[in-house]
């Protein structure tokens, strides 16, 4: 997935209280000029432009789906505009505001989006939707300098736009790249033992039950010691692209030097011992001789509320059996799985 859009629901929640602050500003002032209108006729036609105000702020702070998040955003500033439009249009008298008013709400609104080009449309329709209120006439011969203020307004509206989100999308990538480091095994590209843990901790606490397997390469070190280090590294990187490639787990990561565990979802014991015979089987083809390795391995079932460090200490005893007893093999419960046999044909 491209970075831009990894990013776009951490943009999304760190940017919503700013923008929903800024909103609520925006939806005082329309109250305030209500409450201070000469006129103080409180309409159905300001009726309506409070009510959509209101809905739409309640609307933008809920949403999740990012393009209608975004969406909200224009609308709002679109009908805080109209509102402002309807106001000066029934009061002469206040139509001198109305190019410093479009001049501010054009301004503020360049860091409520999440991109440019949500701005650059949101101003344009401010300006269109303000412009009429607008005595062309008390500017004679000057009309120029209304129109340098429309642009200079849209332009660094844009800039401030840009420079802004630019800025805080460099600062979460490198967030981001340092959150993968701190997860990610460098060697293998798989979990970390603490991110794994972390998983496997968060998948108890929601209810889950299922399965844990650790499992260890059998006789690591010496192959590390005959073949050398860059052999041993070899090895780790087929075993990461075993579990991998193997489908049935939840998760996976590298717990320790040579160590590995993978978490199952499921109920049926019998789907959870045919992916670890599975997973043997591709080890143990994953790298041609002289290189080749097995792969020893220790299954337990967890359940939802199981104590993580009970599970991971049967587990163990799961493994260390399966190195007693000869090695490349998985046990589940003290005894060693076996492949299922077919069903008998009547």
């Amino acid at each position: 997935m491209p970075a831009n859009l990894k990013l776009r629901p951490r943009m999304q929640r760190l940017l919503s209280p700013a923008i929903l602050q800024a909103e609520i500003i925006g939806i005082i002032a329309w109250l305030g000029v209500l409450l201070i209108d000469p006129l103080m006729k409180f309409g159905l036609d300001k009726l309506m432009v409070t009510l959509g105000l209101l809905v739409v702020c309640q609307l933008h702070r809920t949403v999740t789906h990012f393009y209608l998040w975004r969406l909200l955003g224009v609308a709002y500033m679109v009908l805080l505009a109209v509102g402002f439009a309807y106001v000066l249009h029934t009061n002469f008298e206040l139509q001198v505001f109305a190019l410093p008013l479009a001049l501010t709400l054009v301004l503020s609104s360049a860091v409520l989006f999440i991109t440019p080009q949500d701005f650059l449309i949101c101003a344009a329709l401010v300006w269109w939707v303000m412009w009429p209120n607008i005595q062309i006439g008390i500017y004679a011969d000057v009309e120029v300098y209304l129109f340098i203020f429309c642009l200079s307004s849209v332009s660094i509206g844009f800039i401030l736009n840009f420079s802004y989100l630019k800025n805080l999308r460099s600062v979460l990538l490198v967030e981001s790249e340092f959150r993968e480091l701190a997860h990610t095994d460098h060697l293998t590209s798989l979990l970390n033992r603490r991110a794994f843990m972390e998983s496997f901790a968060k998948l108890i606490a929601a209810g889950h039950t299922g399965y844990f397997m650790m499992l260890d390469i059998d006789s690591f070190k010496l192959k590390n010691d005959q073949f050398g280090h860059d052999v041993g590294d070899r090895i780790l990187c087929a075993m990461a692209a075993c579990l991998k490639s193997t489908r049935g787990s939840h998760s996976f990561g590298r717990i320790g030097g040579e160590e590995f565990g993978v978490l199952l979802v499921c109920d049926d014991p019998h789907t959870a011992t045919d992916y670890a015979l599975r997973l043997l089987h591709a080890i143990r083809c994953s790298v041609a001789p002289p290189h080749d390795y097995t792969c020893s391995a220790g299954m337990t079932r967890f359940t939802a509320g199981a104590e993580l460090s009970a599970v991971l200490k049967c587990a163990d005893r799961n493994l260390y059996e399966s190195k007693r007893n000869g090695k490349d093999c998985v046990h589940l419960d003290g005894k060693p799985v076996r492949p299922r046999l077919p069903a008998a044909v009547e």
